[in-house]
């Protein structure tokens, strides 16, 4: 008892203390208070930890699909779905169709661009000898470097101002590729989302291949998601990028190429081979849209050369020139 007395005393000391400052409520909790408080306090922090009963996590990262994917996918799914083609069929038809309405006119664009350069070489000559004349009397000097560098200036100058008066400045070459390769990037991407296959900077946007590809093909190559084991479609993307190659040099043999345009057509070459392997890891869908693609071309350079069809689309005939720029000039005529 005496024991017990000096507990009493310093608690209640350090209770009647503890009220004054405010820290803390001055009552004893029994046993079945505190289990209480205890139980009610788990009970509260589990319903704060808990996920709302509306969370999904795979809504939470679902991805959309990107709008020029989705508008190319919407065409496949069209032609498949409300014209009854099979995807192989599909794939074949819409890329002729994008080609034909995107990328064959403004081909047809650039073939006048260039005819319109092959024939005004003759001028360009002529105004090439008289430049020698005129710049060798303005300067009256025996400095051939200053000569040669203020030639190549002045003619320049005049080769840009008579492209620019017959509406072919060398800008405007560019335009097919500026079209033609984000066309046939953003096809590629779409067959393979359909496909389920990730894309760069997406990932994977299906988590598997529509059911129809696996079965909708033709002849030995039914299944569309597969690669090509005979090697038949990856060497035809590798013949057809090539005859594209060899047919745009032949068709300007005629004219002198320079050392850029000879390494541009080398690496093309280069590339072209090298599609060879990158087509035999690839399904067979993306290897029927690159085939397709690539024998379109083809086809393209070909008939855009006929002179009936030139004359059809109001192509100026290409005239062969009679003489070549000088060797002085010639890296400023290009």
């Amino acid at each position: 008892m005496s024991l017990r007395r000096p507990l009493v005393r310093v608690f209640s000391r350090h209770t009647c203390r503890c009220e004054r400052t405010g820290l803390l409520r001055a009552h004893l909790l029994t046993p079945g208070r505190a289990n209480t408080i205890h139980s009610r306090y788990l009970s509260s922090s589990r319903s704060l930890l808990a996920l709302p009963s509306t969370f999904e996590p795979s809504s939470a990262m679902e991805t959309t699909t990107p709008a020029f994917l989705a508008a190319n996918e919407a065409l496949l799914s069209s032609l498949h779905d409300q014209v009854g083609l099979s995807w192989a069929a599909t794939i074949v038809v819409s890329t002729l169709a994008l080609r034909s309405a995107i990328t064959l006119p403004i081909a047809i664009y650039q073939q006048r661009i260039i005819a319109t350069m092959i024939n005004l070489a003759p001028m360009l000559q002529s105004w090439a000898e008289t430049y020698k004349v005129n710049v060798a009397k303005q300067l009256k000097t025996r400095d051939y470097d200053k000569y040669q560098k203020e030639l190549n200036r002045q003619y320049r100058a005049k080769v840009k101002q008579i492209y620019a008066h017959h509406g072919c400045s060398r800008w405007k070459l560019f335009t097919l590729p500026y079209v033609q390769i984000p066309l046939f990037v953003s096809m590629t991407l779409s067959v393979r989302d359909l496909l389920g296959m990730p894309l760069p900077f997406y990932g994977r946007l299906h988590d598997a291949p529509l059911v129809d590809m696996s079965s909708d093909g033709f002849a030995s190559w039914m299944d569309l998601t597969a690669t090509d084991t005979t090697m038949f479609f990856p060497l035809l993307i590798g013949a057809g990028n090539l005859i594209n190659v060899e047919l745009n040099e032949w068709f300007a043999r005629h004219q002198e190429l320079s050392t850029t345009q000879k390494v541009m057509n080398n690496a093309m070459r280069c590339l072209a081979l090298a599609f060879i392997p990158v087509a035999a890891h690839a399904p067979m869908a993306i290897c029927l849209y690159w085939t397709t693609s690539s024998w379109y071309s083809v086809g393209q350079n070909l008939l855009l050369k006929i002179p009936k069809v030139r004359h059809t689309l109001g192509l100026p005939m290409i005239k062969k020139p009679a003489q070549t720029p000088s060797p002085s000039l010639e890296s400023t005529s290009r």
